[in-house]
Parts: structure tokens; C-alpha cells; sequence
């Protein structure tokens, strides 16, 4: 199953101020962290008035959206739909409640025919997020026959045969992972439908000593937009329903005692090879790069294997320093998620560290600060 369980990674590397809690909890821009508009009283009190408003818009235009009736219109009006945020009532139940929410995505899989991939993997994690019944195992299915080489399907199908603790099912998925051709995951072909939908909501206007500081605090290095504050909502939506957790393959390919038996490492291996060549998100090349030198088998694929790892590394810790930055210092460009979305985050990243003037590829001699990518890259043992 998907996972909000990862969001560090993937949130910190496109802007660590931009999303809290808040933000997976309901439609409307975050509060601010520590800064301008949270420390003055007057500039809370405008932020607030306009969070407000601009829910009330956007819920009478996702009725519209939802109105439209087709699986991808109810599933997205069903996800953007503010979710409820009295404390008390979300504790009793242990779940936040989004009653119109559970029937638009109700009807997005009822809607469904196997003919839209985007709408079968999202509900995978839609469906039980929001309480509504979904056949997963028919969607698997659907998911299965029209990418059938696709090994994050086979990983995700893997995983639920373990919830249900599915021995035969566990090994049938995970042998079928093995053979699998690519990793493929649609994270951020659902922000992209997300941040579609959700832009075109009419917002108000944004104040201009608001927009000033709401724009420093995030790190822009310009003003805050309407069409900013939609997405740090479908970031942080995003990362709640698509980023994948990848901590079942860690433990089956992980020795508790010793070296993994030959077998279980190759097969790790070649699972790991397919997540090492996907750009979407970092998350997969910081689970499997690291691996990929470890189990090298010969000098040539260990010095290739190295060099991937250090190349990853640059860019990762560098992008770490960028958003590490003061948030008066930091600026993103205006289409950055867009690229997100089209070219994958580890892209954007590229491109953002482009713009800063920092060098592609690591200078000679350089070694990340991460203590086993440094080993790694040294040969030296690697650090537990």
C-alpha cells in the first residue's frame, strides 16, 4: 500500500516549508510556519479571512467538477474535498470523516471500466483513505493486464497479498516482480490531474502585504499566488495517497543475520535496478543505489555502480543545502511543480541547482557527507 508514512523525503526536497499537516488534512493553504505572516497578528488575521473564503470556492466548484460525472472528475473532486478538522470528532472515529467525499469516490469506482490506469491506481489508496468499498484486488487486476511488466503494480500487489497474509500470493507477486521490465509509478501524473483541477477554482484576491510575506516565508522569492497556495495543497494531497512505501522490499531484502542467501540477492537486485532508473520522486534511487554498489558482482559494474550513487548524491545533498536555506533566500521558479510533474522530481531538481549556479556533476574529489554513501564510494565498511 501506498503511504503518507514517506513524506519527508519528497516534501523536504521540493520545498520543506511549504506543507504541514494542514495541508493533508483539508483543502485550504496551510498556516505558514514561523515568519512573517504567522508573527504578525494582523497579517494571521488576513490570512486567515482568505483560507476561508477561498475553501467556500473551492467547494461549490468541486460540486461543479463532480457534477461532470466521469470517473476522473468524481475521483478528483472526491480527493480535493476538504476534509473535516474538529479534533474530537476525527478522535472517536480515528479517521477523518468526508461523507460527500466517500461518495464521489464511491461513484468514481462504481463509474470505472478498466480503461483510465490513472483512476484504478489512484484508487487503490482513495478508496480506503476515504472509506469507500473498492474491490482492490479487481483493480490490481485491471492494473496488471494493461502493464504487465510493470513492477510497482506487481510491488504494491506484493504488498497487499502480505496484509492479507496471502503466502502463496506474497511469493506468486514477488517472483512475478523479479521478472518484471520497469518501474512505473503515476505520482506525478495524478498531481498533475490534481493541480489542474484544483487551480481553476476561483480564489480570491490575495492581499498584497500578504502575498509579500506569504511569498518569503514559502521561499519563492516573490509573491505568493492563489495558484501557489492550490499547490501546497496537491503536494501535500499527493504525497498522502501516491508516494509508495517501499519497506516490505527493504525487509525481504535485507540479511537479519549475515549475507542474504545468492538467490534472494539477485532477485532483490534486479527489483532494485528497475527502481534505480525511476525519476519521479528520489525515494526510489535512495533505496536502491546504495544497494546496487553493495551487490555488484564485478569491478566494472561496482566502479559504474559508484558513480551513479556519487552523481545521486551531489544533486540530493546539494538540494537538501538549497531548501535548507534562509526562506528569504531561497527562489523557486514559478512552473516547479509543472516540471515535477512533467519531467519527474529528480529533473526538477537538476534544473533547479541549474538556476543557482551550481555545477551538474560533482567536482573531482568530492564525497557526499552521508557517512555510508561515503563508505560506499570509498570501499571502506559500510556504517549500521
Amino acid at each position: 500500500m501506498r503511504k503518507a508514512g514517506q513524506v519527508g523525503v519528497r516534501l523536504v526536497l521540493i520545498a520543506a516549508s511549504w506543507t504541514s499537516a494542514v495541508a493533508m488534512a483539508q483543502v485550504g493553504p496551510p498556516p505558514v510556519p514561523s515568519g512573517r505572516v504567522e508573527s504578525d497578528p494582523g497579517l494571521t488575521a488576513v490570512d486567515a479571512a482568505w483560507r476561508d473564503a477561498w475553501r467556500r470556492n473551492v467547494e461549490a466548484y468541486l460540486r461543479g467538477v463532480a457534477e461532470r460525472g466521469t470517473p476522473r472528475d468524481l475521483l478528483a473532486a472526491g480527493w480535493l474535498w476538504p476534509m473535516e478538522t474538529d479534533e474530537a470528532s476525527i478522535a472517536e472515529r480515528g479517521v477523518p470523516s468526508r461523507p460527500q467525499a466517500r461518495e464521489w469516490i464511491q461513484a468514481a469506482y462504481e463509474g470505472a471500466r478498466g480503461d483510465d490506469a490513472l483512476v484504478d491506481w489512484t484508487l487503490l489508496e482513495a478508496c480506503p483513505m476515504s472509506g469507500a468499498t473498492c474491490d482492490r484486488a479487481s483493480l490490481l487486476q485491471r492494473l496488471l493486464s494493461a502493464d504487465p511488466g510493470n513492477a510497482e503494480i506487481l510491488l504494491t500487489a506484493y504488498q497487499y497479498a502480505i496484509e492479507r497474509k496471502d503466502a502463496a500470493a506474497t511469493e506468486s507477486y514477488w517472483q512475478a516482480a523479479t521478472r518484471g521490465t520497469h518501474y512505473r509509478p503515476r505520482i506525478n501524473e495524478l498531481g498533475a490531474l490534481m493541480a489542474s483541477v484544483l487551480r481553476r477554482a476561483p480564489a480570491p484576491v490575495l492581499d498584497p502585504a500578504l502575498a509579500a510575506a506569504s511569498g518569503e516565508d514559502l521561499g519563492l522569492g516573490r509573491s505568493a499566488t492563489a495558484s501557489d497556495m492550490a499547490d501546497i495543497v496537491v503536494m501535500g494531497l499527493n504525497v498522502a495517497i501516491a508516494m509508495p512505501t517501499l519497506q516490505p522490499i527493504q525487509q525481504r531484502c535485507s540479511a537479519r543475520v549475515g549475507r542474504l542467501p545468492a538467490d534472494t540477492r539477485a532477485a532483490c537486485k534486479r527489483i532494485y535496478t528497475l527502481l534505480a532508473a525511476d525519476d519521479s520522486t528520489p525515494l526510489p534511487a535512495l533505496v536502491a543505489l546504495p544497494r546496487l554498489v553493495e551487490w555488484a558482482d564485478t569491478d566494472a559494474e561496482r566502479t559504474e555502480a559508484r558513480a551513479r550513487l556519487r552523481r545521486f548524491a551531489w544533486l540530493y545533498e546539494n538540494s537538501l543545502r538549497q531548501y535548507g536555506r534562509p526562506a528569504q533566500e531561497r527562489r523557486l521558479p514559478v512552473d516547479h511543480l509543472d516540471r515535477v510533474f512533467r519531467d519527474g522530481e529528480l529533473a526538477a531538481m537538476r534544473y533547479q541547482l541549474g538556476r543557482e549556479g551550481i555545477a551538474a556533476e560533482p567536482p573531482a574529489g568530492w564525497q557526499p557527507d552521508h557517512p555510508e554513501w561515503r563508505a560506499l564510494l570509498a570501499g571502506a565498511p559500510v556504517p549500521r
